[in-house]
């Protein structure tokens, strides 16, 4: 179990796996919105376009510097704002029982919003130098 934990971190600490697949991911989807195969949303577009910024901030070497964390915590909290909101308004449906439960699918806006959040804030840790592993140091504290 001890060898798949650290397989795992070593994988979801790295800045240039965690960036390229999450660059691949916004490519994927940003292809599908231009094509018009899913619904034009607002949401899903700003979220995308944090996304991809944060990823491609990842995956410069200078991403520590001052400017580029700047930057990236900008568009990370525009992205997560706008990802909370999109997933608030789908818990205000739920209240006034209006939600649609047997619609509920891996692509549907809920998951997918939460989806997003959860990777802007994986980002924004790698970035700013907060994501640790289990008893170690973290990234910006292992470049001194």
């Amino acid at each position: 179990m001890n060898k798949i934990n650290d397989l795992a971190g070593k994988v979801f600490m790295n800045r240039y796996l965690v960036g390229g697949f999450v660059l691949v991911i916004v490519a994927i989807t940003l292809t599908l919105d231009v094509m018009g195969l899913v619904h034009p949303c607002p949401y899903c577009r700003t979220e995308r376009a944090a996304l991809g910024i944060l990823s491609l901030i990842l995956l410069l070497k200078g991403e520590h510097a001052l400017f580029w964390r700047f930057i990236a915590a900008l568009a990370g909290v525009y992205g997560l704002i706008v990802g909370v909101m999109q997933n608030f308004n789908h818990v205000k449906k739920i209240n006034k029982g209006e939600f649609d439960w047997a619609a509920l699918t891996f692509d549907h806006p809920w998951i997918l919003s939460g989806l997003a959040v959860t990777a802007l804030v994986w980002l924004l840790f790698l970035i700013l130098g907060l994501a640790k592993p289990f008893g170690g140091k973290s990234p910006l504290e292992n470049r001194a």
